[in-house]
């Protein structure tokens, strides 16, 4: 029986976005063992030895980053509505992610510095980028195991 799930959809599935799948996945063998085989890719990704930038790759990143925001004006420290602002968020859109932003209290308001928000974004493309990467690699293993061939 051929599935016409996607990759996309199986992997959001695979990260906890049940959705509408949870009933199909279970009564689809072919996706029950797609499911698998990106659960084996995403084990043994995580078992991967995760690289150390170098001290100088740190130092030269550090400096771009405060570079950047020398030039990109505005307050060196910022409150919550000139993040929103910043991020091109609506004004309450900052409370999917406050728990993350890289902020403090001071005179009981709270306040991010723009150097360590531009840091903090920096973290998140990254991770954003190992997400699409793992997803990548997880179809193509799962496309091989399939008996398909690379692309």
């Amino acid at each position: 029986m051929e599935c016409d799930v996607s990759y996309e959809d199986l992997a959001a599935y695979a990260a906890g976005d049940a959705g509408q799948l949870r009933e199909h996945v279970q009564a689809c063998p072919a996706c029950r063992e797609r499911l698998a085989a990106m659960e084996r890719v995403d084990r043994d990704l995580r078992l991967l030895p995760r690289p150390e930038p170098s001290a100088g790759a740190v130092l030269a990143a550090r400096r771009a980053v405060a570079r950047e925001t020398r030039s990109a004006g505005g307050p060196e420290v910022m409150t919550l509505a000139e993040v929103a602002e910043f991020l091109r968020l609506p004004p309450d859109g900052l409370s999917e992610v406050a728990g993350e932003l890289p902020a403090f209290e001071v005179g009981g308001q709270v306040r991010v510095r723009r150097a360590r928000l531009v840091e903090w974004i920096a973290g998140r493309e990254r991770a954003y980028a190992r997400s699409l990467a793992e997803s990548e690699v997880a179809r193509l293993v799962a496309n091989i195991w399939q008996g398909g061939s690379e692309p």
